[in-house]
């Protein structure tokens, strides 16, 4: 097992990986290339298709004041590996998994994720969540009817609707600047559904 980078650049396991990203590069280059792109933006598009990888594993790089980059759209596989570090996170992580399924169940169209639970901070306070509801809400499935008294109830009170695209992007809006009087702008999380 290697145990130093130098060595760890020498493994085979190491340069086969090498070799696996650059004919994966070549093949997307190739790929970008036949769809119309010019060589430059076919290789910034191959560049963000590697930089999601890294991202995907290794989470959204926090800045100084522990809060994440503008928009980050991600699996909830990704929610729970990047967020699910404290124990009080794990107990938000149940709550966002079923607002995830109940999304899925009606067939909501979006789903965000903000509060101190998508900053740094070990034990966050919450964790808020805004919804995009289908255009025909599934009535009578026990989902729908769940998720229209959580929203009619307000219980939890941090779960909101968005009714269209317009009232998405206004809660999108709200949800990504810090309550600072500068209201500068934070990440928020896009949930795949």
């Amino acid at each position: 097992m290697p145990g130093s980078p130098s060595e760890f650049r020498q493994d085979d396991r190491f340069l086969y990986l090498q070799a696996v990203f650059a004919d994966t590069a070549e093949w997307l280059f190739g790929r970008f290339r036949f769809d119309g792109l010019d060589s430059d933006a076919a290789l910034n598009e191959v560049l963000a298709r590697f930089q999601r990888v890294v991202q995907s594993a290794s989470g959204p790089a926090f800045d100084d004041d522990g809060l994440i980059p503008p928009i980050q759209v991600c699996t909830e596989a990704e929610v729970v590996r990047w967020f699910g570090f404290s124990d009080q996170r794990e107990r938000l992580l149940a709550r966002i998994h079923h607002w995830i399924n109940l999304a899925r169940a009606v067939r909501a169209r979006r789903l965000l994720l903000d509060g101190s639970f998508v900053t740094a901070k070990d034990s966050p306070g919450d964790v808020d969540a805004v919804v995009l509801l289908p255009e025909q809400l599934r009535n009578g499935h026990p989902e729908a009817v769940e998720l229209c008294n959580v929203l009619r109830t307000r219980e939890p009170k941090e779960l909101f609707a968005a009714e269209d695209e317009e009232d998405w992007w206004g809660w999108f809006g709200f949800f990504s600047r810090t309550r600072e009087p500068s209201g500068r702008h934070k990440g928020v999380i896009e949930v795949e559904l």
